[in-house]
């Protein structure tokens, strides 16, 4: 082919590509601005208001728990803990808005619990409520793990019987205060409120002050799911695998650290198919117009990332101790899971330009 021949192919080669960035609809191709706002209903604002309205539940059933301190009554606390648990921990795909200018994601989620100040607090005459929590300075005092070291005690096995009056007043606390702060994320992304951040994301590159652009949109997107994949393997497993310290661990006191990480990887998957509760648009759908390989790749590393973390069969502080095999197989499935996200951004660059 001669080099003119080249030249003309090139030319109708970008004048295609032009079309597809300007107008995706006319070439049967899914625009972004379909997929941004398709993931901000059908995966960010529905995890929020799901998170919120667990967090609504376990706030009551700890006040049951304080008035009648059962066996009966700490399993179902215990129980919506972890489903609290389980939402929040699949937010943590999407970190970024309010949840992280507005400090809510260390206001409730930072670990490990600091014993001596959260024994020195609960041995004092202080009057623990959800105010005197939120004007802490400590994250470690509030939040979910320090209800978590209430509700199941250091070695995990804490009976309804040894509740102290003290722990009773922290946890109903604890409950409000997780309430409070989830209801205010879930309230940031209303689409009724006006100050509601979802606004400024469904109008990327339509006047949006946060993002001028829809591009700058998807890559804050891929960023969350890369980051988060980080925060697994480079952080919440890395730490106390290399320190061989179960104390350093996420959710020690529950056992509950492996769906922790699950949570983490289905919340990237959620994100990439764009489903929550239900059906919609996602990052895969933006992939499938331009590369089907990739597509394959990113879905098939998710699986694997989970399928990595089921193969762990003991509680994670166990594991890092007697499974170092599976945790870090583990840990080497998140990592390759990230590296094939970090595959996004420059098809992002080169087929968003609106």
């Amino acid at each position: 082919m001669k080099n003119a021949d080249l030249s003309l192919l090139t030319l109708a080669t970008g004048l295609l590509f032009a079309g597809c960035n300007k107008g995706d609809e006319t070439n049967n191709l899914t625009p972004t601005s379909e997929i941004i706002t398709s993931l901000s209903s059908n995966v960010i604002v529905a995890t929020y208001d799901d998170l919120a309205s667990k967090a609504y539940q376990l706030e009551l059933s700890l006040e049951t728990l304080k008035a009648n301190p059962t066996t009966s009554n700490l399993e179902n606390a215990r129980q919506l803990w972890k489903e609290t648990r389980s939402a929040w921990e699949q937010s943590e795909g999407f970190l970024f808005g309010p949840v992280s200018s507005e400090d809510i994601d260390p206001g409730i989620d930072t670990w490990p619990v600091n014993f001596l100040e959260l024994d020195s607090l609960l041995a004092s005459s202080t009057t623990i409520t959800p105010q005197y929590l939120a004007g802490l300075t400590q994250d470690a005092l509030r939040g979910f793990h320090p209800l978590e070291y209430i509700l199941w005690g250091q070695n995990g096995n804490k009976l309804a019987s040894e509740l102290t009056e003290k722990e009773m007043e922290y946890m109903v606390a604890l409950g409000a205060y997780i309430r409070d702060r989830t209801s205010h994320l879930s309230s940031r992304w209303d689409i009724n409120n006006s100050n509601s951040f979802r606004h400024e994301f469904e109008k990327a590159g339509n006047g949006s002050s946060a993002y001028s652009t829809r591009k700058d949109a998807m890559l804050e997107v891929v960023s969350a799911m890369q980051g988060i994949c980080e925060e697994v393997a480079d952080g919440k497993i890395e730490e106390p695998f290399f320190a061989q310290d179960p104390s350093l661990e996420e959710s020690p006191f529950s056992g509950n650290s492996i769906a922790d990480f699950t949570n983490n990887m289905r919340s990237i998957e959620n994100m990439y198919v764009g489903k929550y509760a239900s059906d919609g648009k996602g990052i895969q759908d933006f992939v499938k117009n331009y590369n089907l390989s990739l597509d394959a790749e990113i879905t098939q590393k998710i699986a694997a990332a989970i399928a990595a973390l089921q193969n762990i069969t003991v509680p994670f502080g166990e594991a890092i101790l007697t499974q170092p095999q599976q945790v870090a197989n583990a840990q080497t499935a998140i990592r390759n899971l990230n590296e094939s996200l970090e595959k996004l951004t420059p098809l992002i660059q080169q087929r968003v330009t609106d």
